[in-house]
């Protein structure tokens, strides 16, 4: 997901008093590792993208050592993947975010010999198909033919990207206390949110405003997780 974000400076007091902004479903809290958001906001930003969790992201492919009978398994040359940009060792194993121009394909390394004899682990899981599509386009990538990282289906197009980058920021104005008129106006960048109340309370810069609101805290809420799957 981007991680685009936008502050606003002060805030219409009219547009918060005409115009209640819905409030998340549930309080999260983010001292105990509930955090609404893929990142704790209290952290530091840091200019990597997130490890996710192999269980909730098809777009990361799992490795594991082939059995021993294999004898014609190859060990994996990582310069033909692109530039690797994110590595972390712990006890579960080693976890590294490969980039390439279609995209971030995680790889969670099981053992330290899944890099030397790699067998990958499909999980029949509901994104069975999608983890398959994934480990094709690495079998293919490993053989030497130009092709993406990941399947269509998990790369953002250029329009999602604007559209999540405009819900971020969306976000930020609601988070600071703004309401419609103040989304319209710093978001959508609608001369409507200077209209009178009869000529904005009909305007369309005020029902897509309430849209992006909404859509806004759906994404923070764990909404962010469908992309992952490439909902």
């Amino acid at each position: 997901m981007p991680t685009t974000a936008a502050t606003s400076p002060a805030l219409s007091d009219r547009s918060r008093a005409a115009n209640p902004i819905p409030t998340p479903s549930e309080p999260v809290s983010h001292v105990d590792g509930g955090c609404g958001v893929a990142h704790d906001p209290a952290s530091p930003v840091w200019p990597e993208p997130a490890i996710w969790l192999p269980e909730a992201s098809p777009g990361t492919l799992i490795l594991t050592p082939a059995p021993p009978d294999f004898e014609t398994v190859h060990s994996i040359d990582r310069n033909a993947f692109g530039l690797s940009i994110v590595g972390r060792t712990d006890a579960d194993g080693r976890e590294l975010v490969v980039a390439d121009g279609s995209g971030e394909l995680h790889v969670s390394l099981r053992d330290e010999q899944a890099a030397r004899r790699p067998a990958v682990l499909v999980p029949l899981d509901g994104m069975g198909e999608l983890r398959a599509d994934v480990a094709l386009h690495f079998v293919r990538r490993l053989s030497g033919q130009r092709t993406g990282l990941l399947p269509a289906a998990l790369r953002l197009t250029s329009f999602q990207k604007r559209r999540l980058i405009q819900l971020l920021h969306a976000f930020d104005v609601h988070d600071l206390g703004g309401g419609p008129r103040d989304v319209a106006a710093k978001v959508l960048a609608s001369d409507h949110a200077q209209r009178r109340s009869v000529e904005w309370k009909d305007s369309h810069a005020r029902r897509k405003a309430n849209r992006l609101i909404h859509d806004s805290i759906a994404l923070v809420e764990r909404g962010y997780l469908k992309l992952l799957r490439g909902l």
